[in-house]
């Protein structure tokens, strides 16, 4: 395995980590300063975010979990593309005593050329439960 593989994939596991921090600057450490996500299926409605707006979503989100965590069921690296996709499962214990949230997601993930920074995350989630949670639980400004 290359030290470029390695990197990526090094990467891409602080990014998860970051998410069960629930710390806003541990997810972010690893993004580019021109990341872009977007979560997918278009349908969801759900906008495009540069890092900025990303950075004030996950703050929202982190606020309804008192636990949370990004499990890797397969992780696919592509050296050729610089990318990194992962199919996870997303668990966590909302705030509230409302129990406990279950979720799936694939992520196609675009590295920097050296592999240390996230430029650019695809996310498709469940979309059921990405529905559910804008339901009952989203915070302010969700779909922003």
């Amino acid at each position: 395995m290359s030290t470029e593989q390695s990197q990526r994939l090094r990467t891409v596991h602080n990014l998860l980590d970051g998410y069960g921090s629930l710390s806003v600057p541990t997810l972010t450490a690893p993004l580019a300063d021109d990341f872009k996500h977007q979560v997918l299926p278009e349908s969801l409605g759900m906008p495009a975010r540069d890092k900025a707006s990303f950075e004030q979503h996950a703050a929202g989100i982190f606020l309804v979990f008192e636990s949370f965590a990004m499990i890797p069921k397969a992780v696919f690296e592509d050296s050729t593309r610089n990318a990194v996709v992962v199919s996870a499962r997303m668990q966590g214990t909302l705030k509230g005593e409302k129990g406990e949230w279950r979720n799936e997601c694939v992520m196609m993930i675009t590295l920097s050329d050296d592999g240390t920074q996230v430029v650019e995350v695809q996310e498709f989630v469940d979309s059921a439960k990405a529905l559910e949670m804008r339901a009952k639980m989203a915070p302010k400004a969700f779909d922003e």
